[in-house]
């Protein structure tokens, strides 16, 4: 039974571990989504609704940095078009076009062979075999040439055909091509005749050689397009001016820088680096939180909170950069940050907002520079902060560091002075506005999430506190041991470097339940007329450990917070009422139920309560002593603290016992003050009566 019932609370606690892990991913994985979404939504270009004709509203800059493709597209056309055209010679054209003209011949001695025709009808029948448009004269003159001459001129004739050709002849250059055929036949000494035979055939079979070549072009082309410089736009750089007419060229550049409205594309390459920033971001807060302040990591909440007002943050600072990128208030979250969560967590998270808005105002992280150390100063001003007014005096220290900072920026980038002059002053105005949204939201957060900060804590130890009042006028004696318990627990606290404001304050408030019945409690008993000599010993115990419940009763009435009202649950632990356990005990064999004379609990869980409690027992039991010396004190301090460490009232409240030493000297010396034996004075006793006597 014992085996199964531990495994089941094995069990229970593995699952209540995987719960607690999924919420935490949970949660991460919104505050990387929401993140993400907060820098991809800055960092996209304003669009525009504008059609060709419409005339622009306003002025329409450049985002950022970037390549002007229309106007380059035009220079690279340019610059392809400029390029001539590659032409290769053939030479079997070359080859093609002689081999044409030795055809003709062989036809021209073919027809001249037979004898049977007369010589028109030998040029008919020429006609019918050449069919290239020769002359009339052309036909008759191959019939009556001799052989020889015959020979020559198809010699010739190749000979200039081939000497043009090879030249190159390109098709719009066949007229020219002729021409060279005709100059080169008028050198020859031929008759005229003959040579315009030679010059009838020679246009009859030339045809250009020089052939396109696309490749090589193209390639000269694609050359001359990478050779032009694209033509650049500059960031804020204007596109199209206030009043202009819109172009078809200029919707263009729109359209490809994509700032039309019309385009709806999802900017992957935005997107992937907006996530991958993120996720570096969130890891390094995540890593902090890890390994320096574990606390953090297990608190859900305060996990939930932080988130939130990073969140909130940068959702103010997207709002406000529209006035200017100096007023972001980023010290405000590191603020609340600091006085809710941690101040080193503070620092941290300071660094990850500055990053992030430094990425959401165009990747310009000289606003990241100001932002973060300005976020800084602020962390600084609340670490020992006491007072609603110290966040007030925090804005202008902040506003003074950004002026400085932003003048200093200024001045080394050798800005004119009076823009350097007015931008500073909105880092003034960001560290008023940083203080105002500090304590404007930190009540509302201290109340959402149930923390209790240093301002709350000593608005709570104010005395003029409505409860306090209370107790100081329905319970006089109870008010004063609280006072006297808190002034233990703030020493005590401050020598093992436990939170001393929290201490006092719960040693104020921890016996707010005797208001109920004061008159139960000894500290409130002006009389010798004591209550519970009348009554049985249970029941007075019942009455006495009551003040507990009672207590927490109260403190939901006045809505105290849960850390202090944890030192009125937990400051008694599960002590045993001994007093009325003994009276119980006395004059009967039959021993009580103890459990009956004990407190219900819990036991202390934190140090502040745990040294609350030993403070509250040690008050106590030195204010009963007859004759207290410094000794007597001490000693009863450390034996009531062994008493509480035995009995296990300490065991859930991670005190060592290094601290206990420390705690016990603690309390002697403040002990010692108050309640150290009198000196009398009797001679200057009588004198001062005497005075009385003779004033009356």
């Amino acid at each position: 039974m014992a085996v199964s019932s531990n495994l089941r609370q094995k069990k229970a606690h593995m699952t209540l571990l995987y719960n607690k892990l999924i919420r935490k991913m949970a949660l991460g994985l919104f505050f990387f989504l929401a993140l993400t979404a907060l820098v991809y939504a800055s960092i996209l270009p304003q669009k525009y609704d504008l059609k060709v004709g419409d005339v622009a509203q306003e002025d329409i800059r450049a985002r950022k940095d970037a390549i002007n493709t229309v106007a380059t597209r035009k220079l690279q056309q340019a610059a392809a078009d400029s390029v001539s055209k590659k032409y290769i010679l053939d030479h079997n054209i070359t080859r093609e076009s002689k081999d044409e003209i030795t055809q003709i011949f062989d036809s021209i001695r073919q027809v001249r062979s037979r004898d049977y025709l007369d010589e028109q009808g030998k040029a008919n029948a020429l006609k019918r075999m050449i069919d290239k448009n020769l002359s009339e004269e052309t036909y008759v003159q191959a019939v009556k040439m001799d052989n020889s001459s015959l020979r020559e001129l198809e010699t010739i004739t190749k000979a200039i055909l081939e000497k043009v050709m090879e030249g190159g002849v390109k098709e719009d250059s066949i007229d020219r091509a002729k021409a060279y055929i005709i100059e080169e036949f008028r050198n020859i000494k031929l008759p005229q005749e003959v040579k315009n035979m030679g010059e009838d055939i020679a246009f009859s079979a030339i045809k250009y050689n020089m052939v396109y070549d696309r490749e090589a072009t193209e390639k000269e082309q694609q050359e001359a397009m990478n050779a032009v410089e694209p033509v650049k736009i500059a960031r804020n750089q204007i596109l199209i001016e206030k009043g202009t007419t819109v172009t078809a060229e200029q919707r263009e550049l729109l359209k490809e820088l994509g700032l039309l409205v019309q385009d709806r594309r999802v900017n992957l390459s935005l997107l992937a680096g907006a996530m991958l920033m993120v996720a570096i971001l969130e890891g390094i807060l995540a890593v902090a939180i890890y390994f320096f302040h574990r606390g953090l990591y297990e608190n859900e909440l305060y996990l939930s909170l932080l988130a939130l007002i990073i969140l909130s943050t940068l959702v103010i600072s997207i709002g406000i950069k529209a006035i200017s990128n100096f007023l972001i208030p980023l010290a405000a979250g590191s603020m609340l940050i600091s006085i809710l969560i941690n101040p080193f967590i503070a620092i941290i998270s300071s660094f990850i907002m500055s990053i992030a808005v430094g990425i959401m105002l165009g990747n310009d992280f000289i606003f990241s520079v100001v932002a973060f150390l300005g976020a800084v100063a602020g962390v600084f001003c609340t670490v020992k902060v006491s007072q609603r007014v110290d966040l007030t005096k925090s804005g202008g220290i902040i506003g003074l560091v950004n002026f400085a900072l932003i003048m200093g920026i200024g001045l080394l980038n050798n800005n004119p002075l009076w823009t350097t002059l007015r931008q500073s002053s909105w880092g003034i105005i960001s560290g008023i506005l940083s203080s105002v949204l500090t304590i404007g939201t930190l009540p509302f957060l201290e109340s959402a999430f149930g923390i209790t900060t240093s301002i709350k804590l000593l608005e709570l130890s104010n005395p003029n506190q409505a409860l306090l009042r209370k107790l100081m006028i329905d319970a006089p004696g109870t008010y004063h041991h609280s006072i006297i318990v808190g002034n233990l627990a703030e020493a005590a606290a401050e020598a093992v470097g436990a939170d001393p404001l929290l201490a006092r304050v719960g040693a104020n408030y921890h016996d707010i339940g005797k208001l109920k019945r004061p008159y139960f409690f000894i500290e409130n008993q002006f009389t010798s007329d004591n209550p519970h000599d009348k009554l049985n010993p249970t029941l007075s115990a019942l009455i006495i450990t009551s003040h507990v419940k009672d207590g927490l009763e109260i403190a939901r009435e006045y809505r105290l917070p849960a850390s202090i009202r944890d030192f009125i649950a937990q400051h008694h632990g599960t002590t045993l009422l001994s007093f009325f356990y003994n009276k119980a005990t006395t004059g009967t064999d039959k021993k009580p139920d103890e459990a009956s004379f004990r407190y219900e609990g819990p036991k202390p869980q934190t140090r502040e309560v745990a040294i609350v409690m030993l403070a509250d027992s040690a008050e106590a039991a030195v204010r009963s002593m007859s004759s207290p010396t410094s000794g007597k004190i001490d000693g009863l301090i450390r034996q009531i603290i062994k008493d509480k460490l035995a009995d296990g009232q300490l065991d859930e409240s991670d005190l060592t016992l290094k601290e206990l030493d420390k705690i016990a000297g603690a309390f002697s010396r403040v002990l010692t003050g108050i309640f150290h034996t009198r000196i009398e004075y009797p001679d200057r006793l009588k004198e001062l009566e005497g005075k009385q006597a003779k004033n009356a």
